[in-house]
Protein backbone atom coordinates (compact mmCIF):
# COMPACT_ATOMS: atom_id res chain seq x y z
CA UNK A 1 0.00 0.00 0.00
CA UNK A 2 1.14 3.81 -1.14
CA UNK A 3 1.75 5.59 1.91
CA UNK A 4 2.97 9.16 1.95
CA UNK A 5 4.92 10.58 4.71
CA UNK A 6 6.44 13.86 6.12
CA UNK A 7 7.09 15.89 9.39
CA UNK A 8 7.72 18.61 7.10
CA UNK A 9 5.97 21.04 4.72
CA UNK A 10 3.11 20.45 3.09
CA UNK A 11 3.17 19.71 -0.75
CA UNK A 12 1.36 21.46 -3.46
CA UNK A 13 -2.53 20.84 -3.98
CA UNK A 14 -4.66 19.30 -6.92
CA UNK A 15 -7.97 19.16 -8.12
CA UNK A 16 -9.89 17.03 -5.61
CA UNK A 17 -13.37 16.98 -4.25
CA UNK A 18 -17.00 18.54 -4.87
CA UNK A 19 -19.21 20.03 -2.10
CA UNK A 20 -21.02 17.54 -0.78
CA UNK A 21 -24.45 17.30 0.94
CA UNK A 22 -23.27 17.72 4.21
CA UNK A 23 -21.31 20.68 3.71
CA UNK A 24 -24.14 22.35 1.83
CA UNK A 25 -26.72 21.44 4.95
CA UNK A 26 -26.21 18.63 7.15
CA UNK A 27 -24.36 20.52 9.56
CA UNK A 28 -21.27 19.50 11.79
CA UNK A 29 -23.29 17.44 14.37
CA UNK A 30 -24.86 15.13 11.65
CA UNK A 31 -21.48 14.36 10.22
CA UNK A 32 -19.88 13.82 13.76
CA UNK A 33 -22.76 11.06 14.45
CA UNK A 34 -22.16 9.77 11.35
CA UNK A 35 -19.15 9.31 11.56
CA UNK A 36 -19.49 7.68 15.22
CA UNK A 37 -22.24 5.56 13.95
CA UNK A 38 -19.22 3.92 11.03
CA UNK A 39 -17.17 3.15 14.37
CA UNK A 40 -20.07 1.86 16.18
CA UNK A 41 -21.05 -0.60 13.37
CA UNK A 42 -17.33 -1.97 12.95
CA UNK A 43 -16.75 -0.54 9.32
CA UNK A 44 -13.67 0.81 10.80
CA UNK A 45 -10.69 -2.01 11.52
CA UNK A 46 -10.79 -1.87 15.14
CA UNK A 47 -14.36 -1.24 16.05
CA UNK A 48 -17.08 -2.17 18.03
CA UNK A 49 -16.21 -5.70 16.92
CA UNK A 50 -12.58 -6.10 17.93
CA UNK A 51 -13.35 -3.72 20.98
CA UNK A 52 -13.44 -6.08 23.51
CA UNK A 53 -10.68 -8.38 22.48
CA UNK A 54 -8.13 -5.57 22.34
CA UNK A 55 -9.61 -4.10 25.75
CA UNK A 56 -8.69 -7.75 27.32
CA UNK A 57 -5.25 -7.64 25.60
CA UNK A 58 -4.17 -4.37 26.29
CA UNK A 59 -5.71 -3.26 29.69
CA UNK A 60 -3.62 -0.19 30.21
CA UNK A 61 -4.05 1.11 26.72
CA UNK A 62 -8.13 0.79 27.48
CA UNK A 63 -7.67 2.64 30.42
CA UNK A 64 -5.97 5.54 28.28
CA UNK A 65 -9.00 5.26 25.55
CA UNK A 66 -11.81 5.59 28.52
CA UNK A 67 -9.59 8.76 29.79
CA UNK A 68 -9.30 10.24 26.26
CA UNK A 69 -13.18 9.43 25.25
CA UNK A 70 -14.37 11.30 28.42
CA UNK A 71 -12.17 14.25 27.47
CA UNK A 72 -12.77 14.37 23.81
CA UNK A 73 -16.76 13.42 24.24
CA UNK A 74 -17.94 16.64 23.96
CA UNK A 75 -15.70 17.75 20.85
CA UNK A 76 -17.90 15.01 18.83
CA UNK A 77 -14.40 12.86 18.87
CA UNK A 78 -14.47 8.94 19.27
CA UNK A 79 -11.38 7.17 20.18
CA UNK A 80 -10.67 3.31 19.79
CA UNK A 81 -8.69 1.06 21.28
CA UNK A 82 -7.33 -1.33 18.23
CA UNK A 83 -6.56 -4.70 18.15
CA UNK A 84 -2.78 -3.94 18.03
CA UNK A 85 -2.84 -1.71 21.02
CA UNK A 86 -3.04 1.54 19.49
CA UNK A 87 -5.50 4.05 20.67
CA UNK A 88 -7.34 5.94 17.23
CA UNK A 89 -8.87 9.17 17.66
CA UNK A 90 -10.98 9.91 14.66
CA UNK A 91 -11.17 13.55 13.73
CA UNK A 92 -14.42 14.56 11.83
CA UNK A 93 -12.81 16.41 8.91
CA UNK A 94 -15.16 17.61 6.38
CA UNK A 95 -16.20 20.63 8.91
CA UNK A 96 -12.32 21.22 9.14
CA UNK A 97 -11.25 21.40 5.58
CA UNK A 98 -12.75 23.04 2.40
CA UNK A 99 -12.97 21.15 -0.52
CA UNK A 100 -9.74 20.80 -2.02
CA UNK A 101 -8.23 22.88 0.61
CA UNK A 102 -5.84 21.91 3.67
CA UNK A 103 -6.41 24.80 5.68
CA UNK A 104 -8.54 24.35 9.09
CA UNK A 105 -11.58 25.75 9.79
CA UNK A 106 -12.32 27.82 12.44
CA UNK A 107 -14.72 25.18 14.05
CA UNK A 108 -12.30 22.41 13.36
CA UNK A 109 -9.40 24.47 15.37
CA UNK A 110 -12.06 24.26 17.85
CA UNK A 111 -12.13 20.64 17.70
CA UNK A 112 -8.33 20.46 17.12
CA UNK A 113 -7.40 22.45 20.43
CA UNK A 114 -9.34 20.25 22.81
CA UNK A 115 -7.48 17.09 20.83
CA UNK A 116 -4.21 18.82 21.46
CA UNK A 117 -5.18 19.70 25.11
CA UNK A 118 -5.84 15.84 25.68
CA UNK A 119 -2.48 14.52 24.03
CA UNK A 120 -0.85 16.57 27.11
CA UNK A 121 -2.33 14.88 29.79
CA UNK A 122 -0.18 12.85 31.91
CA UNK A 123 -1.67 9.92 30.76
CA UNK A 124 -0.68 9.77 26.79
CA UNK A 125 1.82 12.85 27.21
CA UNK A 126 4.99 10.14 26.41
CA UNK A 127 3.07 8.63 23.33
CA UNK A 128 4.23 8.69 20.16
CA UNK A 129 1.47 10.65 17.58
CA UNK A 130 0.82 9.77 14.24
CA UNK A 131 -1.32 11.95 12.05
CA UNK A 132 -3.26 10.34 8.90
CA UNK A 133 -4.73 11.96 6.49
CA UNK A 134 -7.47 10.92 3.87
CA UNK A 135 -9.61 11.95 0.67
CA UNK A 136 -12.43 10.57 -0.97
CA UNK A 137 -12.17 9.24 -4.31
CA UNK A 138 -12.76 12.44 -5.90
CA UNK A 139 -9.78 13.76 -8.28
CA UNK A 140 -6.28 12.05 -9.65
CA UNK A 141 -5.29 9.80 -7.05
CA UNK A 142 -1.72 11.83 -7.28
CA UNK A 143 -3.88 14.75 -6.19
CA UNK A 144 -5.58 13.27 -3.64
CA UNK A 145 -2.36 11.87 -1.58
CA UNK A 146 -0.98 15.35 -2.00
CA UNK A 147 -3.83 16.70 -0.43
CA UNK A 148 -4.62 13.91 2.74
CA UNK A 149 -0.75 14.50 3.40
CA UNK A 150 -1.10 18.47 3.20
CA UNK A 151 -4.32 18.10 6.03
CA UNK A 152 -2.29 15.70 7.82
CA UNK A 153 0.63 18.49 8.54
CA UNK A 154 -1.92 21.39 9.02
CA UNK A 155 -3.08 19.47 11.98
CA UNK A 156 0.46 18.60 12.92
CA UNK A 157 1.33 21.91 13.06
CA UNK A 158 -1.68 23.00 14.91
CA UNK A 159 -1.08 20.55 17.46
CA UNK A 160 2.25 21.51 17.67
CA UNK A 161 1.24 24.94 18.23
CA UNK A 162 -1.35 23.67 21.29
CA UNK A 163 1.97 22.10 23.10
CA UNK A 164 2.38 19.17 21.20
CA UNK A 165 6.39 18.44 21.55
CA UNK A 166 7.19 17.81 17.46
CA UNK A 167 9.17 15.25 18.29
CA UNK A 168 6.29 13.15 19.16
CA UNK A 169 4.47 13.62 15.69
CA UNK A 170 4.61 12.04 12.32
CA UNK A 171 2.19 13.01 9.72
CA UNK A 172 0.63 10.39 6.91
CA UNK A 173 -1.51 10.79 3.39
CA UNK A 174 -3.51 7.78 2.87
CA UNK A 175 -5.66 9.56 0.29
CA UNK A 176 -8.58 7.67 -0.81
CA UNK A 177 -7.10 4.38 -0.22
CA UNK A 178 -8.60 3.36 3.29
CA UNK A 179 -12.46 4.67 2.92
CA UNK A 180 -14.88 4.08 5.78
CA UNK A 181 -17.81 4.19 3.55
CA UNK A 182 -19.21 4.27 -0.24
CA UNK A 183 -17.78 6.74 -2.28
CA UNK A 184 -20.46 7.04 -4.71
CA UNK A 185 -22.85 8.71 -2.13
CA UNK A 186 -22.53 12.64 -0.84
CA UNK A 187 -22.71 11.53 2.67
CA UNK A 188 -20.02 8.75 1.98
CA UNK A 189 -17.55 10.62 0.77
CA UNK A 190 -17.65 13.29 3.18
CA UNK A 191 -17.05 10.72 6.14
CA UNK A 192 -13.75 9.47 3.99
CA UNK A 193 -12.64 13.00 4.21
CA UNK A 194 -10.87 12.50 7.66
CA UNK A 195 -7.99 12.80 9.95
CA UNK A 196 -7.28 9.94 12.48
CA UNK A 197 -4.72 10.42 15.12
CA UNK A 198 -3.15 7.18 16.28
CA UNK A 199 -1.42 6.95 19.57
CA UNK A 200 1.52 4.33 20.48
CA UNK A 201 3.59 3.84 23.42
CA UNK A 202 7.43 5.39 23.07
CA UNK A 203 8.93 1.82 22.29
CA UNK A 204 6.68 1.00 19.28
CA UNK A 205 8.15 2.18 15.38
CA UNK A 206 5.66 4.65 14.13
Amino acid sequence: MTRVQSTLSSPGLGPQGLPTAARAGAGTGLLAALLLCVGCVGLKPGGADSAPAASAAHPAMQAKRTALSDALESAGVSVLLMPDGQLQINVPSDFSFGSDRAEIRAEGRTVLDKVAASLITPAVVAMKVRVVGHTDSQGPVAANDALSLARANSVRRHLESKGVAPARMQAEGLGSREPVAPNDKDYGRALNRRIEIYLQEPGAAL
